[in-house]
């Protein structure tokens, strides 16, 4: 991913709101402030800190970071300041370790139309910091691990278990996260739905995938729900930022030079010699 400033920002901005849970609407408002507004208060937070240390690139020359490292940098940043600021907040307790489901406020800005983007406020902080590396930023499970402090193998397990709590969420029964099959592990199944299999064990799993629909089934489910949740936060991606994120340098001014007039009146009034009789 090409990590120029509006990149890094919108990503930072899709992270922080699936972190807080909180979806924006126009008339959710508490003393003037958005129901979102928190969200990109601690996006231009974690950006001015790493504007401040001069890691923010001005141009593509200057950035000098490995691919993706100044990515993963602010993600992380992003995940200790949602974790503190929710614990600071007055309503912590309950985003912490669950929320009601409330409905959509008329007005809202970015519906969220998908039963998993509607239950992904319900789960713990930790499990909705994995669903969104993994479905909103397409991370990989080293990557993962690099944001939350944990191992690959770490990731998968806990990302396992946390897309269990929102399957079990949406259902209303709870959804077992683990499972046996024949050739297959539920974590291989997994990594099969993200596209994070060495090729040859992909072409296994396919194969298996043909004859055990259950499988083949779960698959599916998971592959559809995060493109579902992917597509709730679409809005939120498409709308300009705001102007508290715009980190872009300034466009430089291009001057258009002046058009020399060929006024004969004009050359002689600064000196020059009469203008020319024009015949009528």
């Amino acid at each position: 991913m090409r990590e120029d400033i509006a990149s890094l920002t919108t990503s930072l901005r899709r992270y922080a709101h699936a972190l807080l849970g909180r979806w924006p609407a126009r008339d959710a408002r508490a003393g003037g402030r958005r129901a979102d507004q928190d969200a990109d208060d601690l996006a231009q937070e974690a950006l001015l800190g790493f504007w401040r240390a001069g890691l923010l690139p001005r141009d593509e020359a200057k950035a000098a970071q490995p691919p993706g490292a100044l990515r993963l940098a602010l993600l992380r940043c992003m995940t200790a300041l949602a974790r503190e600021f929710l614990r600071r907040d007055e309503d912590a307790e309950g985003l912490l370790s669950g929320a009601r489901d409330a409905p959509p406020r008329r007005g809202a800005r970015h519906f969220p139309w998908s039963p998993e983007a509607r239950a992904l406020p319900r789960l713990a902080f930790e499990s909705r910091a994995l669903l969104a590396l993994a479905a909103l930023e397409r991370l990989d499970y080293d990557d993962i691990g690099a944001v939350l402090d944990m191992s690959a193998g770490q990731a998968l397990a806990k990302l396992a278990c946390a897309r269990a709590q929102l399957a079990s969420e949406i259902a209303g029964v709870r959804e077992p996260h683990l499972r046996a099959a024949v050739g297959v592990c539920d974590a291989e199944l997994h990594g099969y739905a993200d596209d994070l299999l060495e090729r040859g064990r992909r072409a296994e799993i396919a194969a298996l995938l043909e004859w055990d629909a259950e499988a083949a089934r779960r698959v599916d489910g998971l592959r559809r729900g995060a493109e579902r949740l992917r597509g709730a936060f679409a809005t939120l991606e498409a709308e300009p930022l705001p102007a508290t994120l715009n980190f872009d340098p300034p466009a430089p001014v291009r001057r258009r030079p002046l058009k020399r007039r060929r006024s004969g009146l004009l050359a002689w009034l600064a000196g020059g010699g009469r203008p020319p009789a024009h015949a009528h």
